[in-house]
């Protein structure tokens, strides 16, 4: 059996041996060492105890105090709280600063004992977990400046998942920065606070680019945006977080389920709102200037929209993209141009020693398409997305996009 070390620390020496007593109930492999506030944190080097139980002082802030530098010192112990006269507010403060659970001082010995077994317990389990932990970064499975899931063993997961029940259901979320969350974003920060704000049942992962995808198990649209409004909330700027959301069933393919919610988060970009819930009954807006605004409601539209789409890639796309690398071929010196086209998506590239860019066109399945500018390499523009309707992707549209999509490459091309 392992051997656990527990520190009481207290400046009163009756109180010390009142609480040895009490916790005499203990297994025998339990040692109790008692210390106070001036060598407490000496005591935790020695011991590297497994539970701490910090009586409060009469000044309540070296309390506190001491909590954040024993969680700062030793985040592998479980501390606990002794409070002569309970006040929510400061026990609500001393977990914040890393407590664990809290007690009375005057409890009756065994609630003492099963609170600190509970802990050991606790203890036990959070070490564990940080074992795993570092076995899936190693292993690549999980991002260790974040501690998400990465987004290639993230579709496995997600899809076992949805594998597991087949009657259940839930909401999936796919979340980025909005335009303004952007200037100061954080993806480390963005991780922690999605983390605090979901349930341990919830699966979190990295998508791609800054996105980073939730699964709520057995959830509603309301919790999505709870869970949500709590996000924005948490991270501190308004609106800074746009959230793609779509409900999903069990036994779905991941894949689809994945487009709809990236279908939503792209609306939620080009709205005021900060998020948008993905509708396959979604009715033609009274506004529409086109037909091809539309939604579709059968599978007959779907059909009706992939062959529009087919007749601006022959039309509009190919014309355009083909004109401008011969255009700019012999103007961009060291400056690869290519460009392709298939079923779903269409590229004009851009390389040269330092830099690459793409500009792609990506069909959503619905009336519109997507154009993503993504450039990589020193200092580089800053990437982009803009949704257009399949009726409004002309030739004069098309080629100010292109070649304003050229001119940010050349800027800063080194």
């Amino acid at each position: 059996m392992d051997n656990n070390n527990i520190l009481i620390i207290t400046d009163e020496t009756n109180i010390a041996q009142d609480l040895e007593n009490k916790i005499l109930l203990l297994r025998k492999n339990d040692y109790v060492t008692t210390g106070n506030y001036g060598n407490a944190l000496s005591k935790i080097e020695e011991l590297k105890p497994s539970a701490i139980l910090v009586c409060e002082n009469i000044a309540r802030d070296m309390t506190l105090g001491l909590i954040s530098q024993i969680k700062t010192l030793s985040n592998q112990s479980a501390i606990i709280l002794l409070y002569n006269e309970e006040n929510s507010e400061f026990i609500l403060s001393a977990y914040d600063r890393g407590a664990d659970d809290f007690c009375e001082i005057t409890s009756e010995s065994y609630e003492l004992v099963i609170r600190i077994i509970k802990a050991l317990q606790f203890a036990s389990m959070r070490n564990i977990n940080r074992r795993n932990s570092k076995i899936l970064v190693q292993n690549a499975i999980c991002d260790e400046l974040t501690g998400l899931y990465n987004f290639k063993p993230a579709a496995e997961i997600f899809d076992s998942e949805l594998a597991q029940d087949i009657k259940s259901s839930g909401i999936f979320m796919i979340l980025a920065p909005s335009e303004e969350g952007k200037k100061s974003f954080s993806m480390e920060k963005f991780a922690s606070v999605i983390k605090n704000s979901v349930r341990a049942q919830d699966i979190t992962s990295l998508g791609k680019g800054a996105k980073i995808y939730i699964m709520l198990c057995k959830s509603d649209e309301s919790g999505a945006l709870q869970v949500l409004d709590k996000i924005n909330k948490n991270y501190g700027i308004e609106c800074a977080i746009k959230a793609g959301i779509t409900k999903y069933n069990a036994a779905e393919d991941f894949k689809q389920i994945e487009k709809r919610a990236l279908n939503a988060l792209s609306e939620a970009m080009f709205s005021d709102r900060n998020y948008c819930i993905f509708s396959s009954e979604e009715k033609p807006k009274e506004t529409s200037t086109g037909w091809e605004e539309f939604e579709p409601q059968t599978a007959k539209d779907f059909k009706l929209f992939k062959q529009t789409f087919y007749k601006k890639m022959e039309k509009v796309i190919t014309p355009v993209f083909f004109r401008l690398q011969k255009l700019y071929e012999d103007k961009l010196h060291g400056v690869r141009i290519n460009q392709y086209i298939n079923e779903n998506e269409c590229v004009f590239h851009l390389k040269n020693q330092n830099q690459e860019s793409r500009l792609k066109i990506v069909y959503t399945g619905l009336s519109k398409v997507i154009i993503y500018t993504i450039h990589e390499g020193f200092d580089s523009p800053e990437n982009t997305e803009q949704m257009i309707p399949l009726n409004k992707l002309t030739n004069d549209v098309l080629s100010n996009a292109v070649e304003e999509f050229i001119k940010n490459f050349m800027l800063t091309a080194v």
